[in-house]
């Protein structure tokens, strides 16, 4: 499989992702009798999904880095250190159905979509790359683009949706910190999982 295969499947994955975190809000905002089925079908499985979304990204970010041999630029980095914990973060707590892992997962989760929305600024061309990361790795130049197009005096990219590494991330870091959020549903456990949070 080729770089760009592996990088427009893992765009689709990660459009999917914030569809789904787009829908998880418009459920929680949207008081209505199907929201609450929605949400509360969702719930039982929260912490897998969480752990999924974290689990693909960390695998693909790897996949890149390792098997494609993409040096990640200095926000590609900041973004890794807040996903990989959270990969192992999350399957823990699925595998104990800890809910009280919004408390120390959230903060992770928020912290790598501010990274992420910076880094989206920065591959934009909305603020400007520092010096440190033009002498290394630019962080303003994506390696590959799917669904989008490139500039083709500044590389960075252009059009609608130009999925990009820094894109994913913040797709995989919104549908964690959806995922989290979501709030406990108005009847009571079904399956005696603890409701912790």
């Amino acid at each position: 499989m080729s770089a760009q295969t592996f990088h427009d499947i893992a765009a689709v994955l990660a459009i999917v992702a914030l569809l789904g975190a787009v829908a998880l809000v418009v459920v929680r905002l949207v008081p209505a009798v199907a929201t609450v089925r929605i949400s509360a079908a969702v719930h039982r499985v929260q912490l897998w999904a969480a752990a999924a979304v974290a689990v693909g990204a960390t695998v693909g970010s790897l996949v890149f880095s390792e098997h494609f041999g993409w040096i990640p630029c200095r926000f590609c980095w900041f973004q890794r250190i807040f996903m990989f914990p959270l990969a192992v973060i999350l399957v823990i707590a699925a595998i104990r159905r800890d809910r009280g892992v919004k408390w120390y997962a959230g903060p992770l989760a928020a912290i790598g979509l501010a990274i992420s929305t910076y880094h989206n600024f920065i591959e934009r061309g909305f603020i400007a790359d520092s010096k440190e990361c033009a002498a290394t790795t630019p962080c303003a130049v994506p390696n590959l683009i799917s669904f989008g197009g490139r500039d083709e005096v500044t590389l960075q990219p252009t059009g609608f949706p130009s999925i990009t590494l820094a894109v994913m991330a913040f797709c995989g870091f919104a549908a964690i910190l959806a995922l989290l959020l979501l709030p406990e549903p108005l009847e009571a456990e079904e399956d005696g999982e603890s409701s912790a949070g």
